[in-house]
């Protein structure tokens, strides 16, 4: 069985909300479209994901395991796109000079935090400071 990240993104959508139109609209694709993703999905694992009713949604024990793991699962799809971007085009570098008494290392971890596919590294650098004008 080949597992579509499309689709359990999709799923995510609808088992967060619990409404197929919300999810749907969140989602940016048509209501009709978004049932029939998840209802393939739902095909491809062998399993009923939501209990469908006049109530609304609600999800089915094999529903609550794939939001359990999709979490991980989208996760670690996504860094394995970023790090075979980043093998492809090769490392990307971030450095910092600073003279001493400079404190850069918070703004290092800040930078690495929100880029984390840019290497970020602080090096010293000697000599006299820039003349005033």
């Amino acid at each position: 069985m080949d597992l579509d990240l499309r689709k359990v993104r999709y799923f995510v959508a609808v088992a967060e909300l619990l409404h197929f139109g919300r999810a749907a609209e969140r989602l940016h694709i048509a209501q009709p479209v978004l049932s029939r993703q998840i209802r393939a999905l739902e095909k491809d694992m062998g399993a009923e994901l939501f209990v469908r009713d006049s109530h609304g949604v609600t999800l089915t024990d094999a529903g609550r395991q794939l939001l359990d793991d999709a979490g991980k699962l989208l996760t670690l799809a996504d860094g394995t796109r970023r790090r075979v971007l980043r093998a492809a085009r090769g490392p990307r570098r971030l450095v910092v000079g600073f003279r001493a008494g400079v404190v850069v290392a918070p703004a290092l971890r800040a930078f690495a935090a929100a880029h984390p596919d840019v290497e970020g590294r602080a090096r010293r650098v000697m000599g006299a400071p820039p003349a005033r004008a």
